[in-house]
């Protein structure tokens, strides 16, 4: 049997089109307010309101969310609630950390070394510690 391997750039364009969804600071605002709405999701109306964004530019970035994976868009009598899809953020976010040299975070382990290598970690990365370091 021969092994197969796939094609890097195949591999990426979730991610890619995630990342293109999310690099604009309108749908940047849609997010945080969709966020805050939890699991149920929140009406576009009240989305609109929140963020003071037209009905027509609202809708065509809450497409484009949608479409990358961003967010589910659930009909509800008259209105559409919009939602976080985890799943999609989660790849995002694990590639970030991937790409940062960051543990992956959601496995259980934690990191050898105690408060003193956090601190360290910390410090390398110009954080602020609760520490007083």
């Amino acid at each position: 049997m021969e092994a197969t391997t796939a094609d890097p750039a195949t591999a990426k364009r979730p991610v890619a089109g995630t990342l293109a969804a999310l690099a604009q600071v309108t749908r940047l605002q849609i997010l945080d307010r969709v966020a805050e709405a939890g699991p149920e999701g929140v009406a576009a109306g009240e989305i609109a309101r929140a963020i003071r964004c037209p009905a027509s530019t609202l809708s065509f970035h809450l497409k484009e969310l949608s479409r990358s994976g961003v967010l589910e868009a659930r009909p509800d009598g008259r209105f559409i609630h919009y939602a976080l899809r985890r799943p999609a953020l989660q790849a995002l976010a694990g590639y970030i950390e991937k790409l940062a040299g960051l543990p992956r975070s959601g496995r259980g382990r934690k990191p050898a070394g105690g408060k003193a290598a956090r601190r360290i970690r910390a410090r390398a990365a110009g954080q602020l510690t609760i520490f007083g370091d």
